[in-house]
């Protein structure tokens, strides 16, 4: 722990207002609103195979990550006499692993798989470890945290990667039930917001995943006016749950696991519906066949 508060004590020995505005702006690259703009693009407007791919990678990061915070209990430096503490709204909970770093690398992870470009692998560990930087000069994590959040990031993508290719090989998404089926008995074990919210949403996106694939067979292409009023359509429509539905729900945790579960199914079915009846795109070969 010791080691750990020299690093982020030299880290901090450069703050300026400047700095600390860049490494605010740079640790938003690690939470859930750039993810939603990042995965709505890439399923409604890009690759709806690799939306799926994506999704499922960042949403199964955020269930692991919350888990093993729950399960060390490890403290944050918050608090500490000799750090100083930024943007505390940004780490509620504990600090083992980093969940910005985590689910950072996760994103950059992917596209690094799925495409083997020399220039991605280069951009993409450059943000990794930017953000990784932004948690320790922001005083919120130690270099332990973000380390750890490289290596589970990694780890939860093979799991996840593993078995979406699985489930799309033998044509069954049911084998996500492996996954699905502890993340869901977990909830009785780790009963807090964060773990719900991910809980909802991966439950959602993959209830979504059976419909589409076997209903909707939702297509992407579209001119380019319609894609951008597919997406801004599509961002109105997750803001919209994420806000009214909130309104509507007692305060509780499972009001959040509705919610965020209607999140998923908005993402991968009814927006995808509204874009075609609205709009007239991402039709079917066979809309709603056998």
């Amino acid at each position: 722990m010791v080691l750990n508060i020299e690093i982020i004590k030299f880290i901090q020995s450069f703050s300026n207002p400047f700095l600390d505005g860049f490494f605010e702006l740079v640790t938003i690259l690690g939470e859930d609103i750039f993810f939603i703009l990042v995965v709505s693009v890439v399923f409604w407007c890009i690759n709806k195979d690799f939306g799926y791919k994506i999704g499922f990678a960042y949403l199964v990061s955020g269930i692991i990550n919350t888990s093993v915070k729950e399960i060390f209990k490890v403290p944050r430096p918050i608090g500490h006499p000799e750090v100083r503490s930024l943007r505390l709204e940004t780490a509620p909970g504990y600090s083992f692993p980093s969940g910005h770093t985590q689910q950072n690398a996760v994103l950059w992870y992917s596209w690094m798989v799925e495409f083997k470009k020399r220039w991605l692998y280069i951009l993409g560990i450059f943000f990794i470890l930017l953000v990784g930087l932004s948690r320790l000069y922001l005083g919120v994590h130690t270099p332990l945290d973000v380390l750890g959040g490289i290596i589970i990031g990694l780890i939860c993508i093979f799991l996840s990667n593993s078995l979406f290719e699985w489930a799309k090989r033998e044509d069954n998404p049911l084998i996500f039930l492996i996954f699905i089926i502890p993340m869901l008995l977990g909830m009785y074990f780790f009963p807090t917001g964060t773990y719900y919210k991910a809980a909802g949403t991966i439950t959602g996106f993959w209830l979504g995943y059976n419909i589409e694939t076997k209903y909707i067979q939702y297509q992407v292409q579209a001119p380019l006016l319609k894609q951008i009023i597919k997406y801004i359509l599509g961002l109105a429509g997750l803001l919209a749950i994420k806000t009214f539905v909130k309104m509507l729900l007692p305060e509780a945790i499972f009001s959040d696991f509705i919610r965020y579960t209607l999140l998923g199914l908005w993402l991968t079915v009814a927006a995808p519906l509204l874009f075609r009846y609205i709009l007239g795109v991402g039709k079917a070969k066979k809309f709603f066949a056998n």
